[in-house]
């Protein structure tokens, strides 16, 4: 375990326990062994003064002899005995009249042992008298040699047993320990969970008090967010469908519709897409409705949107609107190739589905690439005048979907387009060398556009690129469909992230956001690729941030968590944008850990509406409520940045604030410059919001 993320308290207690039951034990031995030197020590003065006394009553008798024969013989059969150190005899002037010494030595005893355990027997004394006159005395000390023996044997065997007691002390403490601290692994778990909003009942609850305690705060706060979740969120979604959906079809209403026909003029505007309208009108329904009753009326419907609905689903950026009882409106970003595909899809399923059964034909249908300059009435108007004519074929010439138009490339040219386009990332050169890359500089070009706090501090910065080739400029949008429909979408992604990870290795302190294509966070083998291009150019990158499409993240939420688990895993941040925009459920948000929601320009345009304002305020505190920060696109005025501020949103982005801006005019491309700092005040600040 790293010692820079903390030790568990769990190995905190372990070691400290294992510190006091060694020092314990430790302790225990030290003062066992002591004690037996102790011991040994009295017994060692306790030997030598008996025998002193005994030596001194044996040899008084024979103080009269000549040179004390016998007291010598007697001393001598004591002492080669081999338990004393020496025996020696003096008289009253303490002159040794014979003495005998045993060298000092011990087999077998180790010397640190010796010198830890010192052992130093005493010299007893004892008088010896002649008759009623003291004669001398006599000194005897044990030899330490058995002592140490037997101080020896003594250690080894209370060390064994202390070493057998302390295994079992550490085990036992170990599992009892374990038991005691099981539950902090669930409260960690929950905890983490929290953090990285998944909010989930824990319900081993611990017999400890105090954990027991933890656990229930815990379970009680998760409850509380979820309750208030729930609350909030049904609060919003039932917003959202009283003013955004038809009661009936669950399609997105009139209102809806030009909400999102405003979104999508600003976002053709940005990226150069095409915009198309399709009106279609059920002729038939008021003769339903008159001869077979409303209920026949409302299956007739109801067949139709499933049918509109099959056709649509291949296509991205697509919505289908229902703007009145009898007509259905259907928005797309989309190439010209595209717009042709679905309008004969779309006739040939009127075509099928039309017979007898309905007398003025299963439905009418028009279709037309709206102006960017005109507004929504006039678009409705052209469609509505071509519906009255019944002409059904594809808008005037000015307008007309057909392969005349600028961007009208066959598929074989498309084919040709992307192939130039992905041509880098096919040679295998991208992750041998993602500095020389330069050549891409003539295909793909760099945009930046910042994101600010309510505190007009950057937050982040986000990356748009946009494709050239010779001197056509391509729709961004178009390209990826066209990419998407001819099985070339991973290989495109490679290639703009790597040409975005080139340009990104200049950069340093600043936040930088990546968009994620809809299908490419589902693709197992360009995620792989993604996260082991970054991980090896981790260092010379700046802090990442994924935006990802909330449509794309719905797709498929689980492996939309794998990527973003991932990401999170590498430290990379999280955006989903274009929140709100498919009117659906927003309890899936606070299973996934996304650390930014970036709304739905359609609501931010909106904010006049009182009602808008709410939906955003609730949608705002939902997401505050579980640490997620909002994020305003599209802010072009000051009424709409005044509103968001109110609100306490958190990031505000958009051409009012500060347009989009090439790379090159942020960040400078001379030749050295490798480190830098992205700051706000290198972007242009837009005159329409003054500081």
């Amino acid at each position: 375990m790293s010692i820079k993320k903390g030790l568990s308290l769990k190995t905190q207690l372990y070691l400290l326990i294992a510190c006091l039951t060694i020092f314990t034990f430790s302790a225990s031995l030290y003062n066992n062994i002591t004690s037996m030197q102790t011991y040994l020590e009295d017994q060692l003065s306790s030997h030598a003064q008996d025998a002193a006394h005994s030596l001194g009553l044996s040899i008084s008798p024979y103080m009269d002899e000549e040179e004390l024969v016998i007291a010598k013989t007697m001393t001598n059969a004591l002492f080669d005995s081999g338990y004393y150190q020496s025996i020696a005899f003096y008289d009253l002037n303490d002159k040794i009249i014979f003495s005998r010494t045993n060298p000092h030595g011990t087999q077998h005893i180790p010397n640190w042992f010796i010198k830890l355990f010192l052992l130093s027997p005493p010299v007893m004394t004892s008088e010896v008298s002649n008759g009623w006159v003291i004669a001398g005395k006599i000194k005897v000390q044990s030899h330490s040699g058995s002592a140490y023996n037997t101080l020896w044997d003594h250690s080894k065997n209370i060390l064994w047993i202390t070493c057998m007691q302390l295994c079992i002390a550490l085990i036992a403490g170990f599992f009892i320990l374990k038991a005691v601290l099981y539950p902090l692994k669930g409260i960690e778990r929950q905890a983490n969970a929290v953090a990285t909003k998944q909010f989930e009942i824990n319900s081993e609850i611990p017999y400890t008090t105090e954990l027991r305690a933890v656990v229930n705060a815990l379970n009680k706060m998760v409850e509380n967010i979820r309750q208030t979740f729930h609350e909030q969120t049904q609060l919003a979604e039932s917003l959202s469908k009283q003013v955004y959906l038809d009661s009936q079809t669950d399609l997105p209403n009139r209102r809806a519709l030009l909400k999102r026909f405003d979104s999508y003029i600003v976002e053709a505007n940005e990226t150069g897409s095409a915009l198309y309208m399709n009106l279609i009108s059920m002729t038939s329904l008021k003769q339903i409705n008159d001869s077979e009753g409303y209920s026949a009326g409302d299956n007739y419907i109801t067949e139709a949107v499933n049918l509109f609905k099959k056709q649509i689903t291949p296509f991205n950026q697509i919505t289908m609107f229902r703007v009145s009882g009898s007509e259905f409106i259907i928005l797309s970003l989309m190439s010209s190739y595209e717009a042709e595909q679905l309008n004969s899809s779309l006739n040939e399923s009127i075509s099928l589905a039309s017979n007898t059964q309905y007398p003025q034909g299963f439905a009418k249908h028009v279709a037309t690439k709206v102006d960017l300059s005109e507004s929504f009435s006039c678009a409705i108007q052209r469609c509505d005048t071509e519906i009255a004519t019944q002409q059904y074929y594809l808008n005037t010439q000015n307008n007309q979907i057909t392969a005349s138009d600028s961007q009208g490339h066959s598929r074989i040219k498309w084919l040709e387009i992307l192939k130039q386009f992905i041509a880098y990332s096919s040679s295998n050169n991208i992750q041998r060398n993602l500095e020389n890359m330069h050549e891409l500089d003539s295909i793909f070009e760099l945009m930046l556009q910042p994101i600010i706090n309510n505190q007009k501090d950057l937050m982040y910065v986000e990356s748009f690129l946009r494709f050239k080739l010779e001197d056509e400029v391509f729709s961004t949008p178009e390209v990826f469909a066209m990419a998407e429909r001819l099985h070339l979408s991973s290989e495109l992604e490679q290639a703009v992230v790597s040409f975005i990870f080139h340009k990104l290795l200049k950069v340093k302190q600043a936040k930088i956001a990546i968009n994620i294509g809809n299908s490419a966070i589902h693709d197992e083998s360009f995620t792989n690729w993604l996260f082991q291009i970054y991980q090896q150019h981790k260092a010379q990158l700046p802090q990442l941030i994924f935006e990802i499409n909330e449509s794309a993240a719905m797709a498929s939420v689980e492996s939309t968590k794998q990527f973003i688990s991932r990401a999170k895993q590498m430290g990379i941040e999280i955006t989903l944008e274009r929140f709100g925009a498919n009117l659906s459920s927003f309890s899936y948000i606070k299973n996934m850990d996304i650390d930014y929601i970036k709304l739905d320009g359609g609501y931010i345009r909106d904010l006049e509406e009182a009602d808008s304002r709410f939906f955003v305020q609730t949608v705002t505190q939902i997401c505050h409520g579980i640490g997620i920060k909002i994020i305003a696109p599209h802010v072009e005025n000051i009424t709409i940045s005044t509103h968001c501020l109110q609100m306490n949103i958190d990031g505000l982005q958009g051409n009012g604030l500060y347009p989009v801006s090439h790379y090159n005019t942020i960040v400078s491309s001379k030749e050295g410059e490798i480190d830098t700092i992205l700051l706000l005040n290198r972007f242009n600040t837009s005159t329409q919001i003054k500081e």
